[in-house]
């Protein structure tokens, strides 16, 4: 038996990783003082049915695989393989994006010495594949090792949110707020900005269901995936709301926008305050705080095409632990070697770059579809007696059903805001019609890769011997 290896404050470091992200901050900024009541709204509308439900179902369902199983437990193995589906290919680019998001930090908190870097695109992909590598091989040495990663992000984007905070602080208090919050406006306006906005925010304050993937290697158990759930609640309140005034305290709404979001900020909040020569340092911290996000979604992800093996609607070797260590290596080397893949693409020429970028568009939409069956699942299974010293959502059957009907309709709304195209894009007609054609393509690859499994010799085989 594997021994557990994530204790509480682990599994709180994995949830500031996967659940905090401050690189949205800027487009929160960009749209001013209104964001901050905004914030709130996203928390109560979307992240806090999120964990309720979350917490419920993960106390419901014991099985590996988050919401993918709970899926296929509801609804049947087709449905929670293509849930599977769309929550792992959506993260797939996600993980080039982040890489180079990264690689750009690094860069910048090296200075001169990083110059070279972002001049040469081969050293710069070169430094890329060596991360995705090296965060893969943790990982393939089990949890216990894989964790550090996450706890030293998770703790990174703690501190970033403080010093922005702290300094946006400052700033105000010794200089004066860049942003007059006193004449401001705090009601979004109803535009296509906003509508991106909201499905940024929901992107932003998701992220907690991942946590469930992790049911089985917490000591606690439910108790501790509890308590972390309520904590990352309430850092994500505290961070967003004031990390987004302290921005602003820093950056008039209008620099937000031209502006490359927390790098910039914090460079300039530091030199007014007379401290700039501590930026590299700063942006080296943002750097580990994207390593530890990358690290912790990595390995999450990875439990999907495992969780898949163990279904057998993947090779059986996809469901295979290591002995030793308890990592799923053939998931983790699969996934490996994809993103590798991914980031070499995005290096190609035009025409394959071009491929890059579908994929990439692919993903966006994608990413909020699962939660469309998370909340289902919290729904249908309402209808089910309940399990014995399960963990219930406050307020019984009837507050249940408000959860999931809640969070389902604000998935719907972030779903639909995807669709608003940018003011600013060329073509706009042709933006929508490009991301609902990638996200079929999508859903259609993933009914494909179903339909394939089920008719694998393997497979077929396995269940003709079955009494």
């Amino acid at each position: 038996m594997t021994t557990k290896a994530l204790r509480f404050p682990d599994l709180l470091l994995y949830g500031a990783s996967m659940a905090l992200s401050i690189r949205w901050i800027s487009s929160a900024a960009a749209a001013g003082p209104a964001s901050l009541p905004f914030w709130l709204f996203a928390v109560v509308v979307f992240s806090l049915p999120l964990i309720l439900a979350t917490a419920e179902l993960t106390a419901r369902f014991p099985q590996e695989g988050g919401v993918y199983a709970w899926t296929r437990e509801a609804f049947g193995p087709f449905w929670g393989f293509l849930c599977g589906w769309l929550y792992w290919t959506c993260n797939l680019p996600f993980f080039s994006g982040t890489l180079y998001f990264m690689v750009n930090l690094l860069a910048a908190a090296l200075g001169p010495a990083g110059k070279p870097l972002l001049d040469h695109p081969m050293l710069f992909m070169g430094v890329a594949l060596a991360i995705s590598v090296a965060v893969g091989g943790f990982h393939l040495m089990g949890l216990g090792s894989g964790k550090w990663l996450s706890n030293l992000g998770g703790a990174s984007n703690l501190v970033l949110f403080a010093i922005l905070i702290l300094v946006g602080g400052l700033v105000a208090a010794g200089q004066g707020s860049a942003t007059d919050f006193h004449h401001a406006s705090y009601v979004p306006p109803l535009n296509a900005n906003t509508a991106i906005l909201w499905a940024t925010m929901v992107f932003a304050v998701g992220g907690t269901e991942a946590l469930a993937f992790l049911r089985n290697d917490v000591q606690g158990g439910m108790r501790t995936i509890l308590a972390v759930l309520a904590v990352v609640l309430a850092m994500q309140v505290i961070s967003y709301v004031l990390g987004t005034a302290g921005m602003l305290a820093i950056l008039t709404p209008q620099d937000a926008t031209r502006l490359s979001g927390l790098p910039d900020a914090l460079i300039a909040g530091l030199k007014r305050l007379g401290f700039g020569q501590f930026a590299p340092w700063v942006l080296m911290t943002a750097f580990l705080g994207g390593l530890g996000s990358y690290s912790a979604w990595f390995g999450v992800a990875a439990r999907l095409p495992f969780a898949a093996g163990l279904d057998d609607f993947l090779p059986e070797a996809f469901g295979r632990r290591d002995p030793k260590t308890g990592a799923p290596t053939v998931a983790i080397l699969v996934q490996m070697a994809i993103v590798v893949a991914i980031v070499v693409l995005s290096q190609a020429g035009d025409t394959l770059k071009g491929a890059y970028d579908f994929l990439v568009a692919m993903s966006v939409l994608s990413y909020a579809l699962p939660f469309l069956f998370l909340f289902a699942v919290m729904i249908a299974v309402q209808s089910r007696a309940f399990p014995v010293d399960s963990w219930r959502a406050p307020g019984g059957r009837g507050m249940a059903l408000f959860i999931g009907w809640g969070g389902f309709l604000g998935t719907v709304t972030a779903v639909v805001c995807t669709l608003v195209p940018s003011p600013d894009a060329a073509d706009q007609v042709g933006e929508v019609v490009k991301l609902v054609v990638a996200s079929a393509c999508l859903i259609l690859s993933g009914v494909g890769a179903y339909l394939m499994a089920r008719h694998r010799p393997a497979r077929a085989a396995s269940k003709d011997e079955t009494p």
